[in-house]
């Protein structure tokens, strides 16, 4: 069969194809990490897999019907688990499908209109998950032994989580051009959305991030080739960001923590931390690298579940001071 034919351009079979790529060029022409551009056009794809069947080879053959018969089939569909998607992986389909179709409408390959077809579920109002509070994360820290390099290194990786609230492909990107030690900042590149930020860090991260340098990273290097990471394995090599979620696991289940702790719960127990201290919230949105406050809102929470308990235990009324 021809590639192409005198209606459209292309074969109708290879439409999804086509629109699939430009929309990850568009992604990546917006800056997206490839983590993110990997699971949105997946998502994406899990849409055109189901239109298949149905004979929908194209986005030029969509209506509202056919997406609100998705967005009902999303939230109707069990997994090999015999479960439901949760509220939060359906809003993931809808989200990238949303994103998809805009693309398209800006082009003007579909009407905007669709887009309404596309609507969010509600999610439940929840906490975040395992946040540890200042005391087990001081605990974590004291566990450590500091006796070998890649120990100091474990160190000095759990201080800059804790300290600076910045991510784990964050951290494992660092490299020692992007560190300010006397200023106490560290350069974060590439961030989420593509975006570059200074990032505070204390004078006990510092202290921590001085000492690695000086002595455990020159002995972990040996003799190979320079590659300018901050943060390197036993053998010398950049770590992967999976590698740094491993120290941090590893050192909590030493600890003694009842749940996994990763670097993400870290990053949480500093936020919630500073909102805790009263900390004005559009710099705790700048330190954790957030477009909006809306993603506060989970940290906001949780800093007032102690409030709530603080009013609990010291108001006359609800300590059963009746007068």
């Amino acid at each position: 069969m021809s590639k192409f034919n005198s209606k459209n351009g292309h074969d109708r079979q290879e439409d999804w194809d086509l629109w699939l790529e430009r929309y990850r060029s568009d992604l990546e022409l917006r800056g997206m990490r490839p983590r993110t551009i990997k699971d949105r056009t997946w998502l994406v794809s899990r849409f055109f897999t189901w239109c298949r069947p149905l004979s929908i080879e194209s986005p030029h053959q969509m209506t509202l019907d056919i997406l609100v018969d998705y967005r009902r089939f999303r939230v109707g569909y069990v997994n090999e688990r015999g479960r439901r998607d949760t509220a939060f992986t359906i809003n993931s389909h809808v989200l990238a499908l949303r994103d998809f179709f805009k693309v398209l409408a800006d082009r003007g390959a579909v009407p905007s209109a669709l887009l309404s077809a596309l609507k969010y579920m509600k999610e439940p109002k929840l906490l975040p998950k395992f946040t540890p509070s200042h005391q087990k994360v001081m605990k974590l820290l004291s566990t450590v032994p500091v006796d070998t390099p890649l120990r100091v290194r474990d160190r000095a990786i759990l201080e800059v989580f804790y300290s600076s609230a910045i991510r784990r492909e964050e951290l494992a990107n660092l490299s020692l051009y992007d560190l300010d030690i006397e200023g106490g900042l560290v350069c974060v590149k590439n961030g989420k959305g593509g975006k570059d930020r200074m990032a505070p860090i204390g004078a006990h991260a510092v202290q921590w991030l001085k000492r690695y340098l000086e002595a455990a990273r020159p002995t972990l290097m040996g003799r190979n080739d320079e590659h300018g990471r901050v943060f390197v394995s036993k053998s010398g090599r950049p770590m992967h960001p999976n590698q740094v979620g491993i120290v941090v696991k590893r050192w909590g289940r030493v600890a003694g923590f009842e749940k996994s702790v990763g670097p993400h719960a870290l990053r949480r127990s500093c936020a919630t931390e500073l909102i805790r201290a009263g900390a004005n919230l559009g710099h705790v949105k700048d330190i954790l690298g957030h477009e909006d406050y809306s993603s506060l809102k989970s940290y906001v929470q949780l800093a007032a579940v102690d409030l709530k308990e603080a009013l609990r235990k010291f108001h006359p009324r609800e300590r059963g001071n009746r007068d």
